[in-house]
């Protein structure tokens, strides 16, 4: 036996080991390119209009997974939101919102698995309607929100928390459960 065979045993657990550590933090990294997604969930509003409705989103953004583990993007979302019951001086209304997004997003990535914060503006419009009660209200505040996402392919499926924070209508705390396919 020659002694060229721990030599080559060594050589190859090097590399092996190099490309290792190497793809590492390319698996760690989410999908990094533009992305285009929905969702449905739950809005729920504040004050006046404490209720729960059914909702829709529709997301488009582009991500960036410069380093490892680490996430950097922006995001654009159209929320929209069916009618919020309340109770306005005595006389029942409705409220119906929808806003248009635009955030910054950061996240940690663990291979397929993500969680991320955003933050940034909303453009919203409210309409209140009932006897006595109609109303048009529109402004731009913050938005903010977290979530955490699971990747297959180019197909991330994401659960998120937002909050609309407004002084006007009250605080709308949306939840969404969706998916937003990579390009």
């Amino acid at each position: 036996m020659t002694r060229k065979t721990p030599l080559r045993s060594l050589l190859a657990a090097t590399l092996a080991t190099g490309l290792a550590v190497t793809a590492a933090p390319a698996f760690a990294t989410g999908a990094t390119g533009l992305y285009l997604g929905g969702g449905l969930g739950q809005m729920h509003g504040d004050n006046d209009f404490d209720d729960e409705a059914g909702m829709y989103k529709l997301t488009a953004g582009y991500n960036v997974g410069w380093l490892p583990f680490l996430d950097l993007g922006a995001e654009l979302g159209y929320v929209n939101g069916d009618s919020l019951n309340g109770d306005v001086d005595g006389r029942s209304g409705t409220l119906e919102v929808e806003a248009f997004e635009a955030m910054g997003v950061a996240g940690l990535s663990f291979g397929p698995l993500g969680v991320y914060a955003k933050a940034g503006m909303a453009d919203w419009d409210a309409e209140r309607r009932g006897r006595g009660l109609t109303h048009d209200y529109s402004g731009t505040d913050p938005v903010y929100g977290l979530g955490a996402r699971f990747e297959l392919l180019d197909l991330t499926g994401r659960v998120e928390v937002e909050r609309l924070d407004t002084d006007e209508i009250g605080d709308i705390d949306m939840v969404t459960a969706g998916v937003v396919y990579t390009f």
